[in-house]
């Protein structure tokens, strides 16, 4: 005998209506939460390669400079420029570096130069300023020495460091606190880099600056 046994038509889940949808809208918040973290991430390791190369940049100026090299000299200069590969250290460039030999004046110079007044004595003062770059980018945070008192090579007369004001070094000493017949040769380095911004903005508008003390 022939049993006939009933078919049952095979079941399918049912047909979820919007799926595709849904799929899309969570690529879409996944999207704005993965694209500036990696926004983030690629503007943190640019801006880290490019401050380190101004770090080294500015160190090994500082290093030549402590050594007594002449950076008045346009040779030094292109020396100079040669290590801020990154940057364009020009007078209308993207960079400038300041670099500053700075005294301490005591009664011995006082004496030395037959003064019987000495108004910046025991005072950190300027004796040499050389720029080079784009001056107009940044000031030194210890003051700006009066271009009428420095000369072609960047000097700075005794008898004027040892008597006029502007020529004090403006909170030097709380950096570095000399002692008498001590000097210091320091280099200021600041580079401009504006498109740090388009990756969020910096703390420092899209600049660096990098200090370097000898």
């Amino acid at each position: 005998m022939l049993v006939h046994l009933p078919v049952n038509p095979p079941v399918f889940p049912p047909r979820r209506f919007g799926s595709r949808g849904s799929s899309m809208l969570e690529l879409a918040m996944m999207l704005t939460v993965a694209v500036p973290l990696l926004l983030g991430v690629a503007g943190v390791g640019l801006q880290l390669g490019r401050t380190l190369s101004a770090t080294q940049a500015t160190r090994d100026v500082s290093h030549m400079y402590a050594l007594g090299a002449d950076f008045s000299l346009p040779g030094a200069k292109n020396i100079a420029a040669t290590l801020s590969r990154d940057f364009t250290l020009t007078s209308s460039g993207n960079a400038v570096m300041i670099l500053s030999r700075i005294v301490k004046v005591y009664q011995a110079d006082c004496t030395a130069n037959s003064l019987k007044t000495c108004p910046n004595l025991n005072q950190a003062v300027f004796a040499q300023r050389i720029v080079i770059g784009n001056a107009s980018l940044f000031n030194s945070y210890f003051g700006t020495p009066p271009a009428s008192y420095v000369d072609t090579s960047g000097n700075i007369k005794p008898t004027d460091y040892l008597q006029q004001s502007s020529l004090v070094a403006n909170g030097f000493n709380a950096v570095l606190a000399l002692q008498d017949n001590q000097s210091a040769r320091l280099v200021e380095g600041y580079f401009s880099m504006p498109e740090l911004n388009l990756l969020g903005g910096t703390s420092g508008g899209g600049a660096y600056y990098a200090r370097m003390l000898f």
